[in-house]
């Protein structure tokens, strides 16, 4: 991806610690759920939902939603929440559940999960309810003797945004293929998205995977993948398991799967073209474009896309995730021809659940509260960022030592 900034970075990088990738979630009336920090609210006597701040290290959102809804004897569909937040962190969100009693969730005991204060509520929790996520992450062996300074310089060069790309998890945290899945769902070839989800090698993977999905790749048994997958992957197997019994279903083996996880197939194909499409503007240097809005900003000074209008002094200039809806404009109909789909590809007839009208998305996203602190080679980065904006993407800004010719 193009960077904003022109400057060589600080080089350094991320230690994979939890206790160094620390991520609190910023509450709609602004209020940060701090970490260790107990939050009260007056609540809803009447409310049918339980709302409670999670905090925890070292799982997704989604891992802990399902443990939790294990403890708890009842299903993890019953819980709401405003966005997944990954695994290596410490990190707090809100949480909601139906019909659950807030000593019950005050009571569990799991390992690195814990609950920071529940009340009641009329209202469930939903994807994006958020305002944003305050950071505070730790970057170990930074080569430039000059940190704080040239942090300074990249940070005016980028006054305040930087591009809202897609972090590189969305395309999965290991082989990187999710978004090439998708890319053959929405092409309608079925087969081709299951094997490449089945059958996809990545190096950095366990010798074990490898093995099992070169031998699929090169014998397509099913029944033989299903007796030589790791029992770690889990998802892979419920699919060969189906696959054994219905060698030719690949649309119902990807029904096998939860059907967040098959949408987030579809979206991260839309991420990869969207993050292209950002990188071929940022790289000619970004103007406003047919097809284009804005937006103003909300009372915390981050994007509220909900106003999103035709540009006429709107604050954050908005792009679109390409789905079925868009209106293409001359630039994503030609991103579209090379990858030979339209956005009518995007329903997908054979499988509508997965099926995308497209979003709206700020191309720049702004940075709030930014501060950095270096000693011994170790930097500490404090800012915070609005709802979707990836913390990884900004920090390719100032740690990245293959950009820029200033040293």
């Amino acid at each position: 991806m193009e960077f904003l900034s022109k400057a060589r970075g600080i080089g350094g990088e991320f230690s994979g610690e939890a206790e160094d990738f620390l991520v609190e979630e910023t509450a709609r009336d602004g209020v940060v759920l701090e970490i260790d920090k107990t939050i009260s609210r007056a609540g809803e006597p009447d409310g049918d939902f339980a709302h409670f701040v999670l905090q925890k290290k070292n799982w997704n959102t989604l891992q802990a939603i399902r443990e939790i809804a294990k403890k708890l004897r009842m299903s993890h569909k019953r819980f709401g929440y405003t966005g997944n937040k990954d695994r290596k962190t410490i990190s707090t969100q809100l949480i909601s559940v139906f019909k659950c009693d807030g000593e019950a969730l005050l009571a569990l005991s799991i390992k690195d999960i814990k609950i920071n204060g529940v009340w009641r509520a009329r209202e469930k929790i939903e994807l994006g309810n958020l305002l944003g996520n305050r950071f505070r992450i730790r970057i170990k062996k930074i080569k430039m003797a000059r940190a704080e300074k040239r942090v300074r310089e990249i940070y005016a060069e980028l006054g305040g945004l930087f591009p809202n790309y897609y972090g590189a998890q969305r395309f999965g945290s290991v082989r990187a293929n999710t978004h090439l899945v998708g890319r053959e769902i929405v092409r309608g070839n079925f087969k081709a998205a299951v094997m490449c989800y089945l059958a996809y090698v990545n190096e950095d993977e366990m010798k074990e995977a490898r093995r099992a999905r070169k031998e699929l790749a090169e014998t397509n048994d099913f029944r033989l993948a299903l007796r030589n997958f790791p029992s770690h992957l889990k998802y892979e197997r419920v699919m060969l398991h189906h696959l054994s019994e219905h060698p030719n279903d690949y649309v119902n083996a990807l029904r096998a799967l939860p059907r967040g996880l098959s949408l987030l197939f579809v979206h991260a194909y839309q991420s990869y073209l969207f993050n292209e499409l950002l990188s071929e503007r940022v790289k000619e240097g970004i103007e406003f474009e047919e097809g284009d809005l804005a937006c103003d900003e909300n009372f915390y000074g981050f994007p509220d896309v909900k106003t999103a209008h035709a540009r006429k002094g709107g604050k954050f200039l908005v792009g679109r995730a390409i789905g079925y809806e868009t209106k293409i404009n001359e630039r994503e109909r030609a991103a579209l021809e090379r990858e030979e789909l339209s956005p009518a590809d995007f329903k997908i007839k054979s499988f509508p659940e997965l099926s995308s009208k497209g979003a709206p998305r700020v191309l720049l996203a702004p940075i709030k509260d930014f501060s950095f602190d270096c000693k011994k080679k170790e930097g500490l980065f404090t800012f915070s960022l609005p709802p979707g904006a990836y913390a990884s993407v900004l920090l390719s800004e100032f740690i990245d030592e293959t950009k820029g010719n200033i040293d």
